[in-house]
């Protein structure tokens, strides 16, 4: 089922799904990421028949896994600016809108989920507190979003000529979204945001590991460097720079660290 949220004007996010790219994008990031957002979304409680709503979904596998798995009784609402990776399923619904200007449905919801969404927006913490009044009381939000700092402390293992593109690279493409008003540093205050927006029992994890090459963590840097290549050359960049970097991504004798990836979960008062 699909719907439209008409009214909503679209924002600018730091990637674009209509690229060539996008499609092996999201998947890439479903690789890297689902097992842990389903290891945090099984540790929380939902009913069976409970109503779930998932923002930015990106290639739908988190929404589709919790319409089979969490709530298989229930009913999982997506809301995605351009939701044309997402699948159909029979128990959930697309709307297509901005969360920025979305008005939500007070107390709708028993659990919300966002993931590498809140980071990429200038109003981050009045998004979260409109999110947050959308759960029903004893609702659950969970949050994920990547530090991406220390970029210096990344690289593992690998030539020196690697490591200097590697790097020339992580600082270049975070540029680039810090320009468009992405903030590296918000992952580390989600949990503070969640208790201002009024949430109670708020915990929080952060999941990284280092990935070798050819794996989806590699594999998301060289479909990066190629959805965002014009960007990157005019900020210095060099087709040689993004050569190396793009064969040390499929070579398994280079290592690397991720962004660390920080989760934050809390509970809307029941009372």
């Amino acid at each position: 089922m699909t719907s439209s949220d008409t009214t909503a004007p679209a924002s600018t996010y730091m990637f674009d799904n209509d690229t060539t790219e996008a499609a092996r994008q999201v998947q890439i990031l479903a690789d890297v990421l689902d097992d842990h957002t389903i290891s945090v979304l099984e540790s929380v409680e939902v009913p069976h028949d409970g109503r779930c709503l998932d923002l930015g979904a990106g290639a739908g596998t988190i929404s589709t896994w919790m319409a089979g798995e969490l709530v298989p009784a229930g009913h999982v609402d997506i809301l995605d600016l351009n939701p044309r990776h997402i699948p159909t399923h029979d128990r959930t619904t697309v709307i297509t809108g901005d969360v920025t200007t979305h008005e939500f449905t007070a107390a709708a919801y028993d659990l919300i989920h966002a993931r590498l969404l809140l980071m990429h927006l200038a109003d981050r913490d009045q998004v979260l507190a409109r999110v947050a009044a959308a759960l029903k009381p004893g609702g659950v939000l969970v949050v994920s979003d990547w530090e991406t700092t220390h970029l210096d402390e990344m690289f593992v293992r690998g030539s020196a000529e690697v490591a200097a593109a590697f790097l020339a690279f992580q600082r270049a493409l975070i540029g680039l979204g810090e320009t468009g008003g992405m903030d590296s540093r918000w992952a580390r205050r989600i949990p503070a945001a969640m208790t201002d927006a009024g949430l109670v029992g708020v915990t929080a994890q952060t999941f990284n590991r280092v990935w070798v090459g050819g794996s989806a963590g590699m594999l998301l840097h060289d479909c990066n460097s190629r959805q965002k290549q014009t960007e990157l050359l005019a900020a210095g960049m060099t087709l040689e720079q993004l050569d190396t970097l793009r064969t040390a991504m499929t070579d398994p004798q280079v290592w690397a660290w991720h962004w660390p990836m920080h989760t934050a979960v809390g509970v809307r008062p029941a009372n």
